[in-house]
């Protein structure tokens, strides 16, 4: 396995798992009342974070697809330059 591809996936995994600590902080604050904010900000905050992570999700399987198929070309065109 490409050792680029590991490190983006753990990046990947780290922020994924840093945004939803951050979300899930956030709304312990609120829930205790540490910060007071309307319930129309809540709602955006929730809806920002509901689209965000299926986003972030997307965009990840995007880029490990894109290492995936080029790291399975180069392979690819070698095994068929050794067929000659």
């Amino acid at each position: 396995m490409d050792s680029s591809f590991v490190t983006i996936s753990i990046l990947a995994i780290l922020a994924l798992a840093g945004f939803f600590l951050l979300v899930v902080w956030f709304f312990r604050k609120m829930a205790r009342g540490e910060i007071s904010m309307g319930g129309h900000v809540v709602l955006l905050v929730l809806l920002a974070a509901m689209l965000l992570v299926p986003f972030a999700m997307n965009f990840s399987a995007h880029l490990i697809s894109s290492i995936g198929h080029r790291s399975g070309h180069s392979e690819e065109v070698s095994s068929q330059q050794g067929d000659y």
